[in-house]
């Protein structure tokens, strides 16, 4: 199993990504509406379907039980794996199932060619780019011939066309009534901090700017956008994500996956950058 950072596992940011909805990446209900028309295609009229879930997020696990599929959620920190459990809807439920485990050696402990559907949100953004091949033949070897992958996933093309500042983008926000998870995006791609914050060789964005931009960006939120802004703040801001364009991302994954569909809901701001990709698998790639 991969060494889990200490942050990711720390109480407090495990409490506040245990917050579901405004404040937190948790994909929204039409988000998660959008996941649910993929499902209902991809397992079709499939019995005892079974469904693989990257991370311990519970819109996605209540989602493919709801629709009667075994469901196994893999997530290396326990911490994280009980907290989001607890807020489950179907929690109790027999086909609710988990491991402790790293993404990048499942094919040690789960069987080849068993899952219909394989689920993540943002999830493939918590691993190094260097490693993105490797998960993905490991996902392609776990997937049925016919299964499918979806997912919810954060591009990024760099460098920014135009640099804004952050009070700049928090009017630009306030008036078209965006999400904060928006907010927080731009102010990462858009903003001076860009060019610290993203490594172009290893496509590595480190959130902990989120710090500086703190004070500016208070003065211009009310106090319930403060408030979800905070609570962003308590785990991005020791987090690292690995991003790339979404040309790039589609050349990378196609080699193991075919795209069927992505989704950009123009109702919610931050979508156009964390667009739902739905792949089928291509050709598959077995373990040696």
């Amino acid at each position: 199993m991969i060494k889990v950072r200490k942050t990711w596992s720390d109480s407090e940011s495990v409490k506040s990504r245990a917050k579901r909805g405004e404040g937190t990446s948790a994909p929204f209900s039409e988000e998660i509406k959008v996941y649910e028309k993929f499902f209902k295609i991809a397992i079709g009229n499939k019995k005892n379907t079974k469904s693989l879930v990257l991370g311990a997020t519970p819109e996605l696990r209540d989602l493919a039980i709801k629709h009667g599929s075994e469901t196994i959620t893999v997530d290396s920190s326990p911490k994280i794996l009980s907290s989001l459990t607890n807020v489950m809807r179907y929690k109790n439920n027999k086909k609710n199932k988990s491991i402790i485990g790293d993404w990048l050696e499942m094919d040690k402990f789960l069987e080849p060619n068993s899952f219909d559907v394989i689920m993540g949100d943002i999830s493939i953004n918590n691993i190094p780019f260097k490693k993105w091949n490797n998960l993905f033949i490991i996902m392609n070897n776990l997937l049925k011939k016919d299964g499918y992958f979806i997912t919810r996933q954060m591009i990024y093309d760099y460098p920014p066309k135009k640099i804004k500042s952050c009070e700049q983008l928090v009017k630009e926000h306030k008036k078209r009534k965006g999400t904060i998870l928006g907010l927080l995006f731009e102010l990462g791609y858009d903003t001076k901090y860009a060019r610290s914050a993203y490594n172009q060789k290893t496509k590595a964005f480190n959130w902990s700017f989120f710090g500086e931009c703190g004070e500016p960006v208070k003065k211009m939120l009310n106090k319930s956008e403060w408030i979800n802004f905070v609570n962003f703040l308590e785990h991005a801001k020791y987090m690292t994500s690995f991003i790339i364009s979404e040309k790039d991302f589609k050349k990378i994954i196609e080699k193991y996956f075919s795209l069927k569909k992505i989704a950009v809901l123009k109702k919610i701001h931050h979508s156009h950058m964390a667009p739902i990709y739905f792949f089928k698998v291509r050709t598959k790639f077995y373990l040696l």
